[in-house]
């Protein structure tokens, strides 16, 4: 049975492991249980040193149990079509005309879902707007802008043309710029274009007053059909999504200038029982009744978050006990964390706390069990 909401869950979540703060525990945390005071950035190891083991932990934790408690994102997964007997609709037991089985479960929101119609792929989900880059010698560093505000004139997110961190750079060709452009509004490292940039760190952007990330909003990928066009999904729910906009140059009437074409968002979606489609997201099953694709083999495409949405309290435990075995095991931790002969020494320590967090983590482990 699927848990939705415990007292006990761990809501203090502020993730920035910089200063030692993750999702399933924090450097406060570890230190309280070593009983040791808090790490800062003088102390050996530092916070930010602590952040790292947190985030391995944190990687260890989701892929041991097979589910995860962050959200995730997972893309461009293909799956077949898979229908049942028969013609739609099939019969009184079963309303819907085939179904998907994602590779993950605990959906929390499905981003993407593309379906081949036999010519082209078609998006039924969410609201999606789309940047066409036609000209890439017409785009001015500094000055060509690609603006994506959120709801009743609400924040903007101002992506400029450029060659640092926080701008996509047009020097290469359509193509490049294009991967440019995914990568500064999911905020990644730009892995496919690093080789002719020399990019050295992950491309980042905040709305105008600073205080919001553009990746906190939006999600975009290359249309895989046609390199140059980047489409944008809104990643607020698809009737509000729909009430974004995108233009140029900080005009809002502008859609077309400096080689860049864009088109407005659009609500794609018509999801529900009785609509074009449905999921069960504790299962991670996608039902299609309306609208599905034309073929069998690799012909529904999705990109979404997993993960349960709920840290419990014995999931930080956990992570709180594997970081501090991280410490113990650091040859540097014992100027922290000192033996003396009434404590078990640190090799002892070290031992119990994993096992205990290990055994947490074993229990923990999910497995799907589906029935036709």
């Amino acid at each position: 049975m699927s848990k939705f909401y415990s007292p006990s869950d761990y809501t203090a979540i502020n993730p920035n492991y910089s200063i030692g703060n993750g999702y399933y525990t924090t450097s406060a945390k570890v230190a309280e249980l070593l009983q040791i005071p808090d790490f800062s950035a003088t102390t050996t190891p530092m916070h930010s040193e602590v952040g790292e083991f947190i985030k391995r932990m944190e990687d260890l934790i989701d892929e041991k149990c097979g589910i995860s408690w962050r959200k995730l994102l997972y893309e461009n997964e293909h799956h077949n079509f898979t229908t049942g007997v028969g013609h739609y609709p099939a019969g009184r037991w079963r309303d819907y005309l085939g179904f998907v089985q994602l590779d993950r479960h605990s959906i929390s929101k499905m981003v993407r879902i593309d379906i081949w119609e036999g010519n082209q792929w078609t998006n039924i989900c969410g609201a999606e707007c789309s940047v066409t880059l036609n000209d890439y010698t017409s785009m001015q560093s500094g000055t060509t802008q690609i603006n994506l505000r959120l709801p009743n004139s609400g924040l903007v997110f101002n992506l400029l043309a450029g060659t640092t961190s926080s701008r996509f750079d047009t020097t290469y060709g359509n193509k490049t710029a294009a991967e440019e452009l995914v990568a500064l509004i999911n905020e990644r490292f730009p892995s496919n274009t690093v080789n002719v940039t020399g990019a050295t760190q992950a491309k980042g952007q905040t709305d105008s007053t600073g205080a919001k990330q553009v990746s906190d909003f939006f999600y975009a990928t290359i249309d895989s059909e046609n390199s140059n066009r980047i489409l944008i999904s809104s990643l607020l729910p698809s009737d509000d999504g729909a009430n974004c906009t995108v233009y140029l140059n900080n005009n809002a009437s502008t859609t077309s200038a400096h080689g860049i074409d864009v088109s407005g968002f659009t609500d794609k979606e018509n999801s529900g029982r009785m609509n074009e489609w449905w999921k069960i997201g504790r299962e991670g099953r996608i039902f299609f009744r309306d609208k599905y694709p034309y073929i069998h083999l690799n012909s529904v495409r999705v990109t979404y978050f997993s993960g349960s949405g709920r840290v419990p309290s014995i999931i930080v435990d956990a992570a709180t006990k594997l970081v501090a075995c991280e410490i113990l095991r650091s040859d540097d931790s014992t100027v922290l964390i000192t033996e003396s002969g009434n404590q078990i020494s640190v090799k002892e320590k070290y031992e119990l706390l994993r096992t205990e967090a290990m055994e947490i983590i074993n229990g923990k482990k999910e497995g799907v069990v589906l029935i036709e």
